[in-house]
């Protein structure tokens, strides 16, 4: 029957609803207003402030953490007796210094040379620390610290720090020094340091302020300031490289203890240390071809005399040991001309001119098939190829590319060589390309360097000097040279010229 009401009288139904509600509000209130309603507001809120203020502590102590292990100096703490209970190195110490403290108390470590009892006294009058101390192995530090209280007001020890003086001095030392030795520099020189919208310029020199780029400039703007050719130059170094271009020797190095900053330097040419081999060019020539080739005469004659007149009387395998001498000795000879053209390289002036690498190419291909007319080789060569340069010093670079990658695809059954252009970190560069043998790019650093070869001379003859002397080209041209490879997946060697 209720049930039929109810159903019958959706109203009626609401309005007892209402009622009950209207009902029992007073009494919830009654119990909020209670004793036992006041005390459990109370608990439940003390529990809400006791639980953010655990969370609030915890993330002070974190805080707290994290800013401690970024601190370049030592920190330390004692008790209420001045005995060590920490003893932290700075964030960039090794880890033999991560050890915990000894048994000893503060003024034990550091003390006054002039006023020996200093930081005893200090630390007992429960005073600040700010002083100039020594340790008893005769370093100098500079020693800070505060004394700390607990909650219940009573001395708790200090807290304080601890740096080198020494390494303070040191660096007051090269800073002087730097000052006094931008002024004496040839060329341009401006230092940059890190800031908040990158590298920010933080001192040059006289000169480099007839460039532009003056202290507070950013990194963009010396860019922007120096001539358009200069500046690709110089964003196309690395750290620690180097290159020419035009009358100046371009070096970028880095700066700062981390190596985060950066030196840019122009040095008028002759005045740079790039090789040995470029001070004097003359006096190296000479004594590479009478110093280095007289022992070599003399290893080739005597074995040539030796084969002629006591050949006859040796077996095979000494005449085999002979003729072993004889190719060593050609070999040394191959290479003294190499080294003697590398040197020649530094010293010949450029003549710069525009230049068709399409045609050079061209040529350089024709050599190579007629030396090997029955080699398959597909050579792709991009018309329209130009550049502004010395011609016969770029035939060089060409010769040396193309015949590397002629050489190191011979044992293809199809040879595919390139010459094009491509676009690399957003700049035009001219590459070769080829499906040889390749290399591990591990050792990529040492591909331009002299007498370093990456493969056997068994396999693969020559002198180790044609890659060293295509950078030394490409950088007087005021460009640069790579190489990207794989082992067994052919090579691709790139270079820029300047203008």
């Amino acid at each position: 029957m209720a049930l039929a009401a109810t159903t019958l009288c959706p109203g009626w139904a609401a309005a007892q609803a209402a009622e009950a509600a209207q009902a029992a509000a007073p009494l919830w209130l009654l119990w909020a207003a209670s004793p036992v309603g006041l005390a459990a507001a109370a608990a439940a809120g003390w529990l809400l402030a006791r639980r953010q203020g655990e969370r609030a502590l915890r993330d002070a102590r974190t805080e707290l953490q994290l800013m401690r292990q970024t601190l370049d100096v030592w920190q330390w703490e004692t008790d209420t007796e001045h005995r060590l209970v920490q003893w932290r190195p700075p964030c960039d110490a090794p880890a033999a210094d991560w050890q915990p403290p000894a048994a000893e108390c503060l003024w034990q470590r550091f003390d006054s040379p002039q006023q020996p009892g200093l930081v005893q006294a200090k630390l007992a009058q429960h005073g600040p620390l700010d002083d100039a101390v020594a340790r008893p192995d005769g370093s100098r530090w500079w020693l800070r610290g505060q004394p700390r209280f607990g909650t219940d007001g009573l001395f708790a020890g200090h807290t304080g720090t601890a740096r080198l003086l020494d390494d303070m001095l040191a660096t007051q030392e090269d800073q002087a020094a730097l000052q006094a030795l931008l002024p004496a520099l040839p060329g341009p020189v401006w230092i940059c340091r890190p800031a908040a919208d990158g590298l920010q310029v933080q001192r040059c020199n006289e000169a480099a302020l007839r460039f532009g780029g003056p202290p507070g400039s950013t990194w963009e703007g010396l860019l922007a300031a120096l001539p358009r050719d200069l500046a690709t130059t110089v964003q196309a170094l690395q750290p620690g490289q180097a290159a020419v271009h035009e009358d100046w020797q371009v070096q970028l190095l880095p700066a700062g203890p981390q190596d985060e900053g950066r030196l840019l330097m122009l040095l008028p040419l002759g005045l740079g240390a790039s090789e040995p081999a470029d001070t004097d060019p003359a006096a190296f020539s000479y004594t590479v071809s009478h110093d280095l080739r007289a022992p070599v005469r003399v290893v080739e004659g005597f074995t040539r005399i030796v084969k002629e007149d006591y050949g006859r009387l040796l077996d095979r395998v000494g005449n085999d040991h002979l003729d072993r001498v004889l190719g060593a000795a050609a070999r040394m000879n191959a290479m003294i001309d190499a080294l003697l053209g590398l040197a020649q390289l530094s010293s010949q002036p450029l003549a710069r001119q525009p230049v068709n690498l399409t045609q050079l190419a061209t040529y350089v291909v024709d050599d190579l098939r007629r030396q090997q007319p029955q080699r398959r080789a597909e050579v792709r060569i991009q018309p329209g190829l130009q550049a502004h340069g010395d011609p016969t010093l770029l035939r060089l670079v060409l010769e040396n590319l193309l015949g590397n990658a002629w050489k190191y695809s011979g044992q293809r059954e199809h040879t595919v060589i390139e010459f094009a252009t491509d676009v690399q970190s957003g700049r035009e560069a001219f590459v070769v390309r080829d499906n040889g043998a390749g290399f591990d790019m591990r050792f990529a650093d040492r591909l331009f360097s002299v007498f370093q070869r990456l493969h056997s001379a068994n396999d693969f003859p020559g002198t180790g000097v044609g890659l060293a002397s295509v950078r030394r080209i490409v950088r007087r041209h005021g460009g640069d040279v790579w190489a990207e490879s794989e082992p067994g997946q052919g090579a691709c060697f790139y270079f820029t010229l300047a203008g």
